[in-house]
């Protein structure tokens, strides 16, 4: 995963135009391993429910958002959580290189199961008062995904594009990324039990 030709292609079309959608971008192997992994926390009960906010001012809100999550630690990461972790990081120095620059200081991730019934309404990824989240990344691990399923990642692209949005399908191995700034985003309404792996790459608040 995330070998140099791969790097350099969702590098250039981020530049190009500030979001990437790749089909099946990731092995079988792979996302065998990451969604076997994902079960086990699921059975040992390491989720727990999603809000809106940080700090003092979060709270779990379920008109807003109907999923759980499990944050990955690099610190007590195990050996595939680790693995993935690792690609991210050399991804984040390509992205630091030329022609990009981005500055990205670090890294921030967790798994996320949405029930069925579960959904996220529209929203940006930069927190309120806190514009370190750069760089936005979806890896979906759902095998066997029907879009009869529902829980499309919906896109919505700046002004002046002639498509409102770009709707993603979570299948298996799909990747998106795209600039946590700039794109408006939510999960529509699922209707089978649906898993991804989500993260941003950040810089040093200002």
């Amino acid at each position: 995963m995330f070998n140099s030709q791969v790097q350099v292609e969702i590098a250039d079309q981020l530049s190009a135009r500030g979001f990437f959608i790749g089909p099946q971008f990731f092995s079988k192997t792979d996302i065998y391993e990451l969604r076997s992994d994902f079960e086990q926390a699921r059975a040992l009960g390491k989720f727990r429910r999603a809000g809106v906010g940080k700090g003092a001012e979060f709270a779990v809100q379920d008109q807003i958002r109907r999923d759980e999550i499990m944050w990955i630690d690099r610190a007590s990461a195990n050996s595939i959580q680790a693995h993935l972790l690792n690609r991210i990081d050399e991804f984040r120095q390509v992205m630091n290189g030329p022609p990009h620059y981005m500055g990205l200081s670090e890294f921030e991730g967790h798994y996320a199961h949405y029930p069925a019934g579960g959904f996220y309404q529209r929203h940006l990824d930069q927190l309120k008062g806190d514009s370190s989240r750069v760089l936005s990344m979806i890896l979906y691990l759902n095998e066997s995904w029907q879009f009869q399923h529902g829980g499309q990642l919906r896109l919505y692209l700046p002004p002046g594009n002639e498509s409102a949005f770009v709707d993603v399908e979570p299948r298996a191995g799909t990747l998106v990324c795209f600039l946590s700034a700039d794109f408006e985003h939510e999960v529509l309404p699922s209707y089978a039990d649906r898993f991804s792996f989500t993260g941003w790459f950040k810089t040093q608040s200002i």
